[in-house]
C-alpha cells in the first residue's frame, strides 16, 4: 500500500482479481491501431457490473491498479499512451514504455526530493 492512497494502492480484492482476466482478454483486442481509452473500458465495466457481480463502481484508479498487476505480473505487454491502451509486441513500444514509466517514477522521485526541503 502506498501512504495516502488507502483503498488504492492496496492488495487487489476480489472483485479486482475476477475483473484480470476479464481485462486481459479485453486489451488483446486492441493494437496501436484501435487502442482504447481508459473511460471506455470503465463504461462498459460498470455496465455489465450485475454480470460481473460487481459491488463497488469500477474507476480510473481500479483500472490502473489492474494494469499494473498486468504489466507487473507479465500477462501481457500492455501499453499506455495519451491515446489509451493496447497491447503491443514490438520491442520498441514496449522499450518506450519502459522508458515513460521509469521517467514518470524519476519525476515522482524528484517531487518526493522538492518536499524534503520543508522538513
Amino acid at each position: 500500500m502506498i501512504t495516502n492512497f488507502d483503498g488504492f494502492t492496496d492488495e487487489l480484492n476480489e472483485e479486482e482479481k475476477k475483473l484480470i482476466p476479464i481485462l486481459v482478454q479485453g486489451f488483446k483486442n486492441h493494437s496501436k491501431e484501435n487502442p482504447i481509452k481508459a473511460s471506455e473500458i470503465i463504461t462498459a465495466i460498470n455496465s455489465k457490473a450485475d454480470i460481473f457481480r460487481l459491488k463497488n463502481k469500477f474507476s480510473e484508479p481500479r483500472l490502473r491498479k489492474i494494469c499494473n498487476h498486468i504489466r507487473t505480473n507479465g500477462l501481457l505487454p500492455l501499453i499506455a499512451t495519451s491515446v489509451g491502451y493496447y497491447v503491443s509486441y514490438d520491442k520498441e513500444e514496449i522499450a518506450n514504455q519502459i522508458k515513460s514509466l521509469l521517467e514518470r517514477a524519476n519525476s515522482i522521485k524528484n517531487s518526493a526530493n522538492g518536499l524534503k526541503k520543508f522538513i
